[in-house]
Formats: structure tokens, C-alpha cells, sequence
């Protein structure tokens, strides 16, 4: 939590939204668009709203805007509304992900249209530089390293060095960046991936100067600094959850403040001179995912309310459900899907029912079945599935009749 005196400055951190993910959607009625879209918008205006409601002095985003490198006409409007809503009072600073990142050099990238518009209060970096911008309390410095191509890495460190030794003490430093750090821990996002992966190595990014890492890329929330060091190096994960994958993790952005030490040594010493930050983690409104797993019983009688009641005992309501259902092979009686279905009204979207039927295997009859008649091997085999003698009984007589014809 953070502790309970006036920052120096306060900033909102959150990265990689993926505007396009329509995956488990249907059309809403009132707009025509995806539901999935409009999950994806409505996480974005919680942070808009956050860092108006926080009063934050700046917002980074660490990139990846969209899904693709080619978003259509009615993503980049719902992207652009949100970014000239908080550009009205607060600065905003974008760094270009890999998903903004064109194939070609030369080719623009989703995030280049607002430098070329020149939009008051928005900074767009697409390669590594130092920033000063200027906010409500003062500069903040913002080392920025985007995605690159390839071969753009070769010299990463000695232009990070460059930028490192142009930071002035006199105001706050931090250093946004999208990209993937030795020692992350990746979520489901790898399969993802739409360009070859870079490391970059945790000491590159560890420079005393800093007050606060601001990483993008990978969707799993992850602090990879150790207490107590500076700066802090924390990913903020995926705000909105992308699958099944995603289902129990926590979506949210970083709410963090940095100030001088000098302040912090008046309630714990500080080790160094400069700059710390803390941040706190808070969730969103990420759309809830959730996996029912039910397992039916070889005796039980009616296995059909028995999948109903364990439906029942989830909270199923406005969430993306999924369920399996694992058969013994002894379990006769058909599941009656339409009912199911039905007890899962109240989700978002049924994202799937499976049924596992367990296999059974073949037991090996202890006889010579050439020594048989069709019906006495007929009836062995009837006696190894462990058929009712009123079952074997009906079954003999049909077979009767077919071999008599």
C-alpha cells in the first residue's frame, strides 16, 4: 500500500490493451460491435477514469495498442477517444510495442499518427531517446526504449548508456520500454509472439539513476527488482484478460509514486541519494474467465442433474464459461446438452461444453471363440460388459432373428 504523505509525483503505468481481441464475442444489439470490443474499451475507460480520479501528474503506456499491426478504422477511434480524453489534463507518453511495430522500417506505425498530428500532451517514441516532459509537479525524464527490429539490439546497451548519463539529478528519472527481460515470467501471451523475440538483460535496466522501470510485453503482472532496490522494475501486466490462459490471473495497471530520498529517510533511511518510487497494483475490470470441471460418477443415477447442481454452485454470471465433462465409460444415460446450455444463460459466452467419455479397455475373452456358435460368443461378450440378464436376454433375441434371416 502506499504510505500516507504528498508525493513528489505520481504516475499511472499500464501497458499492452491488445484492442482487437474478439475472441468468445458476439454482437452487442445496442452497438452492433463486439463484445469483446466493448470489454476491451470499458478497461480502458477505468483507466482513464483512474488517472483522473488519482490525479496523477502523467500516464506511460508501455505499448502494444492493438491486436495487430493493422487495426481497423473503428479500434484506432476507440483507442484515439480515450488517449485526447486524458491528453486534455494530463501529459501521456507512449512507447511503440511489438504488435504497433510495422514489417518494414520505413512504414508507419499504429501509434505514429499522433506525432504527425502533434497532439498537445502526447509523446510517441519509437526509438530510444530521453524525454522531458513537463507536468504539474515538475519534469519527468523518461528514458524511453520501444520495440526495435532485430538488428536495432546489436547496440542497445551503449545507447542506453548514452541516455543514461544525460539524466539531470535535478528532477525524476524513469525508463519506459516494451520489451522481454532476462528473468520474466511469460503467461499465455507467448503463442502471441508476431516477431522474433529479443532478451534484454536485467543489468542493462538496473541503472541507479532510474526511479522506476515501466516494462511492457508481458502479460502477466511481475516486479523483477528485489525489495528495497532501486529503481523498481515491474511489469504491469495485461489490464483486460486475452483466454483461457489468462483465467486466474489479476488484471490491472500500477499506480506509483516517486519522490525524493530525502523524504523517504524521514520514515526509513535511505541507502542512496536521489530518487525512490513504490507502486501499488490495482486491479480492473477485466472481464472474468472461469473453467467448470465436472467429474461424473460410473453409479450415479441421474448425471444429468448432477452436471446442473455443480453449474450451480459457480458464480457464472456475466463471465466467459467454459465447461468439461469427464464420462466414465459405464455412465450410460445420454447428457442432455439443451439443458446445459440452458443453466448457463447467465454467462457472458459459452465458450464451450466438452465431454471427456473415458475408454474402457477391450477385455481379452479366455477361450477359444472358433469353438463357438455366433450366439454363445455373442453372449460371452455380453457377460464380459456386465449387461443385466434381462438386457442379454432382449439382445439374444434380436440376434436370433438376424442370423435367422
Amino acid at each position: 500500500m502506499l504510505l500516507d504523505y504528498n508525493p513528489t509525483m505520481k504516475l499511472l503505468h499500464f501497458s499492452d490493451l491488445h484492442i482487437g481481441m474478439e475472441n468468445y464475442a458476439k454482437l452487442d444489439p445496442e452497438t452492433g460491435l463486439s463484445t469483446r470490443l466493448l470489454d476491451f474499451f470499458n478497461t480502458f475507460d477505468f483507466i482513464v477514469d483512474t488517472a483522473f480520479k488519482e490525479n496523477v501528474d502523467a500516464v506511460v503506456f508501455a505499448g502494444d495498442a492493438y491486436k495487430t499491426r493493422d487495426p481497423n478504422p473503428t479500434q484506432q477511434r476507440g483507442f484515439g477517444e480515450r488517449i485526447a480524453k486524458m491528453a486534455k489534463k494530463i501529459p501521456v507518453i507512449l512507447v511503440v510495442g511489438n504488435h504497433d511495430t510495422p514489417n518494414a522500417e520505413g512504414k508507419a506505425n499504429t501509434l505514429d499518427i499522433y506525432s504527425a498530428l502533434e497532439i498537445d500532451n502526447v509523446w510517441v517514441s519509437r526509438k530510444p531517446e530521453l524525454l522531458s516532459v513537463p507536468t504539474k509537479s515538475g519534469a519527468l525524464q523518461i528514458v524511453t526504449l520501444p520495440w526495435l527490429h532485430k538488428n536495432d539490439y546489436k547496440d542497445v546497451a551503449e545507447k542506453l548508456k548514452l541516455l543514461y548519463e544525460k539524466i539531470s539529478p535535478d528532477s525524476p528519472a524513469i525508463l519506459l520500454s516494451h520489451a522481454e527481460v532476462v528473468g520474466a515470467e511469460f503467461g499465455s501471451e507467448k503463442g502471441m509472439a508476431i516477431a522474433n523475440e529479443v532478451t534484454i538483460p536485467l543489468p542493462l535496466i538496473q541503472d541507479k539513476r532510474l526511479a522506476y522501470v515501466a516494462l511492457g510485453h508481458i502479460h502477466k503482472h511481475q516486479t523483477l527488482s528485489k525489495p528495497g532496490d532501486t529503481p523498481l522494475i515491474v511489469y504491469s501486466g495485461s489490464p483486460q484478460r486475452i483466454d483461457f490462459g489468462e483465467e486466474k490471473e489479476e488484471k490491472g495497471i500500477c499506480l506509483l509514486e516517486i519522490l525524493p530520498t530525502s523524504q523517504v529517510a524521514r520514515i526509513k533511511p535511505a541507502r542512496s541519494t536521489g530518487w525512490k518510487s513504490q507502486f501499488q497494483f490495482l486491479p480492473t475490470n477485466a472481464r472474468q474467465f472461469l473453467t467448470i470441471s465436472i467429474n461424473l460418477d460410473p453409479k450415479d443415477a441421474d448425471p444429468n442433474q448432477t452436471i446442473l447442481d455443480q453449474i450451480k454452485k459457480n458464480k457464472i454470471e456475466d463471465k466467459i464459461v467454459r465447461v468439461i465433462i469427464n464420462i466414465p465409460a459405464e455412465c450410460e444415460e445420454e447428457i442432455k446438452m439443451d439443458l446445459v446450455k440452458k443453466s448457463l444463460s447467465s454467462a457472458n459466452f459459452i465458450a464451450g461444453i466438452s465431454r471427456n467419455v473415458e475408454k474402457v479397455e477391450r477385455k481379452r475373452l479366455d477361450i477359444e471363440v472358433e469353438s463357438l456358435t455366433p450366439l454363445q460368443a455373442l453372449k460371452k461378450y455380453f457377460e464380459s460388459k456386465k449387461y443385466t440378464p434381462q438386457k442379454q436376454k432382449l439382445l439374444e433375441q434380436y440376434a436370433a432373428q438376424l442370423l435367422e434371416n
